[in-house]
């Protein structure tokens, strides 16, 4: 399995050493950010630092802030796709291989009628979207998702290799439902993975090992997973980053081996 971090553009010397010395890949984190989006210079600017690295097989993850791709009000729904696709011309433009993209679903909305339709919407968004950049795939993320069923019912309804599930081990261990039930519901659609720790209370994505995750257990599972697994290292801190690697590298999960 091939580990990713979250590069800082301002220290990409430094991650890009790190890069070399376990053969990393970068997962971009700048581009979910609206803000940035609009500003058109700063944007191009952005994009350009990293795409004269010349890198291929790295990911970025898209956006989420306010997606309703199901939503019922034809101009939200417009501009959540206008922004996911945003996401899928960066992602062209820097050689990824894939991009993240949240649930985003309201999790309290139960009735048959919005969990068809919140299925069937972003089944049909997704396979559209793939259709049109042949080379980059799509991973789902989990978000405050409270069990993983309804990802799963979406996974199999698109029954797609390109589209499969990120699944973001924090989020799942602050839901109610067993880790071992979100990899048997989802593990054979798992492509990608978020790892980092929390108090299994707040997402608050600390290094590796200062929280309440119990990593033993997730990697008793994630070791089970077809070997082209990705997994991203999901902290935004040159030392939390090196740190969460060594205490992978200690732990015993079979980590940059």
């Amino acid at each position: 399995m091939r580990y990713y971090v979250i590069p800082n553009i301002n220290e990409i010397d430094k991650y890009l050493d790190l890069a070399k010395k376990y053969n990393l890949g970068f997962e971009y984190n700048e581009f979910y950010n609206p803000l940035l989006l609009d500003n058109k210079a700063k944007l191009d600017e952005t994009i350009n630092q990293y795409k004269i690295l010349g890198r291929t097989n790295d990911t970025l993850h898209g956006v989420f802030y306010d997606i309703c791709l199901d939503s019922v009000d034809p101009k939200i729904k417009d501009v959540s796709y206008l922004r996911v696709k945003s996401s899928m011309e960066i992602a062209k433009k820097l050689n990824c291989k894939g991009v993240i993209f949240h649930t985003n679903y309201i999790t309290w909305m139960k009735t048959k009628e919005y969990r068809n339709n919140w299925v069937n919407v972003h089944k049909e968004i997704f396979l559209k979207l793939i259709k049109e950049y042949p080379n980059i795939d799509i991973y789902v993320e989990n978000m405050f998702d409270l069990n993983p069923y309804l990802l799963g019912e979406l996974m199999l309804s698109i029954n797609n290799k390109r589209i499969g599930v990120c699944l973001d081990i924090a989020h799942a261990s602050i839901s109610d439902v067993e880790l071992k039930e979100w990899f048997r519901v989802l593990g054979n659609y798992i492509k990608h993975i978020h790892i980092n720790d929390n108090d299994r209370i707040v997402d608050s994505h600390q290094e590796l090992g200062l929280g309440n995750l119990d990593f033993e257990e997730a990697f008793k599972y994630i070791n089970k997973l077809p070997d082209d697994t990705t997994i991203l290292i999901e902290i935004s801190d040159y030392e939390k980053t090196v740190n969460s690697i060594n205490y992978l590298k200690a732990g015993g999960f079979n980590a940059f081996e």
